[in-house]
């Protein structure tokens, strides 16, 4: 959203997102005049899910852990407890940026 930071989806599991609890992995780099720059290390992160149509979310908070690739960050559970649409915010803070990114995604049961 802000610019600071690029985010990547690596991988979904299932694949795509589905029904239930999911476990993503994203790959977080700084950002600088829209060039994509050094990974992210030591961010922290907070994953939001959201169903605008029904204006809730999920009770079951994902945790979040660094992977051996550097910026790379495990989400696990992402709940996406209920099928429909669904916004799963990412928000990102280094010490030198803080950013965020909004997936998607209609899950079908």
């Amino acid at each position: 959203k802000a610019g600071q930071l690029d985010f990547k989806l690596m991988s979904s599991d299932p694949a795509p997102p589905g029904f239930n609890n999911n476990t993503w992995v994203v790959q977080v780099n700084a950002m600088t005049s829209g060039v994509v720059g050094a990974p992210a290390t030591g961010a922290t992160i907070i994953v939001t899910p959201f169903m605008p149509d029904h204006q809730h979310g999920t009770q079951i908070r994902a945790h979040v852990d660094a992977m051996p690739d550097a910026g790379q960050y495990k989400l696990s559970p992402v709940n996406l407890w209920m099928p429909g649409y669904w916004e799963i915010t990412i928000d990102a803070q280094t010490a030198a940026a803080h950013d965020s990114v909004v997936y998607k995604f209609c899950i079908q049961a």
